[in-house]
């Protein structure tokens, strides 16, 4: 595209002399970038070479140590996300910056600015951002239930929304088919002629060629070669400036087996969940590779062939036939989605590499630290994986150098069957050609070897065999000179083959009740049903179970422990807990028995609301301070301040006293109707109003996404710090209101009453169906698990238990509903993916 010599000149982003470093080790150098409007500008580099660093600083997700970002006329030391989009700069991530817990249409309305909505219907317009990438999904899917390319496609979908004048592009086209891509393809060709200024992170050399008219090429931190037109420059070149080095063939020589050989792998009518009647065989020294378009089976043939699935038909290896359990225990599966799949992200490097061959460390009855370092090391540096140590965590790791964890992991297990899926998505040219030879070396020592990729350029230089699939089923065994990019693709796209249960499960996912089940409001439901049911048979049993003095004592207590939850629910939301809720309660009691004496004036009551509402504050606010300043966890900080507030509360009244005002309490407890507290309806009024912030306003999708993924709710904009911290300032508050009704319940100061709050809290939330792990949860819920707490007390007294009762089905009630919505939501889940 011909450009300006003002545009040729001017560019309309640059960074200068960026430099960034984590715990001391430069990631980037000096480094500089210019960006001119209507053009697609490669950035190129090895895993670990600061491409993606650059282009968190340039958007705003991270914050240099040196240098400055110029976009237009403004120039900026440092940027954060919200600004970086209101400057029209957005990014599609090489991992997509999604929230799991969140629907498809939250993720849209927490990433993207409201002027994207203003004056349409929202859902008219989210409509419309997902058609403009032709991702066919319902609004209301959890985006944890899509695919990887289905989530890069929402990312896509969320960047063109704010028609940005510098789109970020980081690897975009590695989980997506050859429909996909040359969508984005075409949409590229677009964006560009409007004017907009592509930087396109890749480690596929034909799209640099086929797509760029300028590239840079980073290697270790430092700029190797900056701005250079792609027309003078060759792939040769390119290749020799990202590595360091002249490369060889990338792909190694393939495996000629002798045509008398007895195949070591034999795979007879094998079907699964999504795949039917597969059958293929692979001789010793042979690659199987699985080719067809994305989506038709290839992922739950691997997976099935993992064990991770039940099948039907045999798995013969090297003779011995194996099932589902067996290949489960001696697979090696490299998954498509290593950070939810193949990474546990927590752990450190060593020990991600580790864990699938710890009967290789044994020494007796005890693991020999020694020798896991000497072979993860070894396994490591042959893969050239760049990690400040082995005990770093592998999150913090690049794409491709998680993925060469991956293949360690895979390698150290000496398995029997490997199975890799995608095995280079996000991986460097350099360690492709080492992932190759490593992926030969396996097979040509006798280890069957099945690798399914959606890069056919790839299958053509790797396999000694390919089988392409099209619904499920077998459409083409190509061997030998069969194996070539085109007739893999024509086969795949031009196939017809259409499985009867193929074409049955497709809509499972996309139904009402599917969505139902793995929704937030099941387990309101559930409990609804338990509390009217429990009801129903107390009643049965004692006709003064709905007499209005019992009405009332359930609900003014479901008052206490309700307000209480709902603040523990903002805290379990956010992935965290707090543990000081209980503590508070029974502080706020003990201060409000020396303000709320009989005979105590109006403005000493005013005094006491004042000092009950500032602990409340403070309490919440260092809570959040320990956490995110301090690095504290949520259970260590929240602990700490139950001790705290606990010994406070024993200094202030070692013994019960200070009678609580009678005229105070008859206030608080205040009735229509005989019956209903007002204090509970004020529960009611608050809880809906909680729940509607929680699922329609931009302060509870940020709160949850804080909770589903902190590190993508950064990217897209969510000020964590604020989020997390007014989250437990609101939490203290809540726990104000129920103070106030244990206040007028206990009627006197007493330290020790307000401990058992804490546990009761959690266990109401977590009844209520909010995850432990934050990011989904409800409000009502919460309310509800309160209400059927209360309720079993109550129903305790009608049944002549012994209250030691009460701990017995406090923890039976929250095994079963930790049973029921995880093997509820794992069933659907499983029915959605399958579909």
């Amino acid at each position: 595209m011909q450009q300006s010599d003002a545009n040729a000149q001017q560019p309309v982003m640059s960074l200068a002399g960026i430099g960034k470093s984590f715990s001391g080790v430069p990631a980037l150098t000096d480094v500089s970038l210019g960006i001119h409007a209507g053009e697609v500008h490669a950035l190129l580099g090895e895993n670990g070479a600061g491409k993606s660093t650059l282009m968190n600083v340039a958007t705003g997700s991270l914050t240099p140590d040196t240098g400055s970002i110029t976009v237009g006329d403004e120039t900026f030391t440092a940027m954060t996300p919200t600004q970086a989009t209101a400057l029209g700069i957005a990014i599609v991530h090489q991992h997509p910056a999604v929230l799991p817990d969140l629907t498809v249409l939250e993720n849209l309305r927490v990433a993207l600015p409201t002027s994207v909505f203003a004056g349409r219907p929202t859902n008219e317009v989210a409509q419309e951002l997902l058609g403009r990438v032709r991702l066919n999904v319902h609004l209301a899917d959890r985006v944890e239930n899509l695919s990887v390319a289905q989530k890069h496609l929402l990312e896509i979908a969320k960047a063109l929304a704010v028609q940005p004048r510098v789109l970020v592009l980081d690897e975009p086209t590695a989980p997506l088919g050859s429909d996909a891509v040359n969508m984005l393809f075409d949409l590229i060709a677009e964006w560009t002629e409007d004017g907009t200024a592509i930087i396109y992170i890749t480690h596929r050399m034909a799209e640099v060629r086929q797509l760029a008219q300028r590239v840079t090429v980073l290697r270790d931190g430092h700029v190797a070669r900056a701005d250079a037109l792609m027309s003078e420059v060759t792939d040769d070149e390119l290749l020799a400036l990202i590595v360091g080095r002249r490369l060889a063939s990338a792909f190694p020589e393939k495996y000629h087996a002798p045509s008398d050989a007895v195949p070591n792998l034999v795979i007879e009518h094998f079907s699964a969940e999504g795949v039917h009647d597969v059958s293929f065989s692979a001789r010793p020294g042979e690659i199987i590779g699985i080719a067809g378009v994305v989506g038709n089976g290839q992922e739950e043939l691997m997976r099935a062939l993992a064990g991770l699935a039940p099948h039907e038909g045999s798995v013969v290896i090297d003779g011995r036939e194996f099932s589902a359990k067996q290949l489960l225990e001696t697979s090696g599966y490299m998954p498509a989605d290593r950070h939810h799949e193949g990474l546990i992200m927590r752990l450190t490097v060593r020990e991600n590499a580790a864990i699938a061959a710890l009967k290789r460390f044994r020494k007796g009855p005890v693991l020999s630290r020694r020798a896991e370092h000497d072979l993860v090391t070894e396994q490591l540096r042959a893969l050239a994986v760049k990690a400040p140590s082995l005990d770093a965590e592998v999150s913090a790791l690049s794409g491709g150098n998680q993925q060469k964890v991956v293949m360690a992991r895979t390698v150290l297990a000496q398995p029997n069957l490997v199975l890799a899926h995608e095995p280079t998505q996000g991986v460097d040219v350099g360690a492709r050609a080492e992932l190759y030879r490593i992926i030969r070396e396996i097979s040509s020592q006798g280890t069957p070897v099945i690798v399914a990729s959606s890069d056919a350029k790839e299958l053509e230089g790797l396999c000694d065999r390919v089988i392409v699939l099209s619904r499920g089923q077998v459409v083409a065994d190509l061997v030998g000179d069969e194996i070539q990019e085109d007739r893999m693709v024509h086969t795949a796209v031009s196939s017809t083959t259409e499985t009867l249960s193929t074409v049955a499960k497709r809509d499972v996912g996309t139904s009402k009740l599917s969505r139902f089940l793995q929704g937030d409001y099941a387990p309101v439901l559930l409990l609804g049903v338990v509390i009217i049911g429990l009801g129903a048979y107390i009643l049965g049993l004692n006709d003064k179970y709905l007499n209005a003095f019992n009405v009332s004592s359930v609900l003014m207590l479901t008052t206490a422990l309700g307000f209480i939850a709902l603040g523990q629910t903002m805290a379990l939301l956010l992935g965290g807990i707090d543990m000081s809720v209980g503590p508070l309660a029974g502080v706020l009691v003990v201060i409000a028995s020396f303000h709320f004496s009989g005979g105590a004036h109006a403005a000493s009551m005013l005094l006491g609301l004042a000092a009950m509402i500032l602990v409340s504050i403070l309490t919440g606010l260092i809570n959040g301070l320990l956490i995110r300043y301090l690095k504290f966890t949520a259970i260590a900080a929240t602990l700490a301040m139950y001790f705290a507030l606990q010994g406070f509360s024993f200094i202030l009244r070692p013994t019960p006293g200070g009678n609580i005002d009678s005229a105070v309490s008859d206030v608080i407890q205040f009735k229509v109707l005989d019956m209903v507290p007002v204090a509970f309806i004020v529960l009611l009024l608050c809880t809906a109003g909680l729940e509607f912030a929680l699922k329609k306003t931009v302060w509870g999708w940020r709160l949850r996404a804080t909770g589903s993924e902190e590190a993508n709710a950064r990217r897209v904009g969510v000020k964590i710090n604020r989020t997390v911290i007014s989250a437990y300032i609101f939490a203290s508050l809540l726990t104000f209101f129920g103070a106030l009704m244990l206040m007028a319940q206990l009627g006197v100061g007493d330290a020790s009453q307000g401990v058992n709050y804490t546990l009761t809290s959690v266990t109401a939330v977590v009844l209520g169906g909010t995850s432990l792990f934050g990011g989904r949860g409800t409000f009502v819920g919460s309310l509800l698990g309160a209400l059927l707490l209360t309720q079993v007390l109550n129903a305790m007294f009608f049944l002549k238990l012994d209250q030691s009762w009460q701990y017995y089905l406090q923890g039976l009630m929250i095994l079963v509903a930790a049973v029921v919505y995880s093997v509820v939501r794992a069933r659907v889940k499983h029915r959605v993916s399958a579909a």
